[in-house]
């Protein structure tokens, strides 16, 4: 069975966004600028804003700052990585997502495949 579409609630896009930029994705990447608290309407109460798709949450370099720079990291972005991490990488948890798993949904969502391992 292949995974056609994802529903996510932005809680949850909010949560991966956290997870990867936390502890998952720093052995490849670096952001300029990350302030997870101003997608939170309420984080102490853990409300999340409204997102939009197309919402940059970051903007993602390498950490070499040779292969790229400035890509940009959107809801969307995290929910096709979630999709094709449920198609092509079934071993990982996505529904309690870890480090290792949210750094492969952003790799996923960012450049359609695992670059980094």
């Amino acid at each position: 069975m292949r995974v056609t579409d994802v529903e996510l609630e932005d809680k949850d896009v909010v949560e991966i966004f956290t997870t990867a930029l936390e502890g998952g994705i720093g052995y490849w990447a670096v952001c300029d600028e990350y302030r997870w608290q101003y997608l939170y309407e309420d984080w102490e109460n853990d409300i999340v804003k409204p997102l939009d798709d197309d919402q940059v949450l970051v903007l993602l370099s390498d950490t070499e700052g040779e292969d790229f720079e400035n890509l940009e990291l959107t809801p969307a972005k995290i929910k096709a990585g979630v999709k094709w991490v449920l198609n092509n990488r079934p071993g990982y948890n996505i529904f309690d997502i870890d480090a290792d798993a949210a750094d492969a949904i952003v790799q996923a969502g960012l450049f359609g495949e695992i670059v980094y391992a």
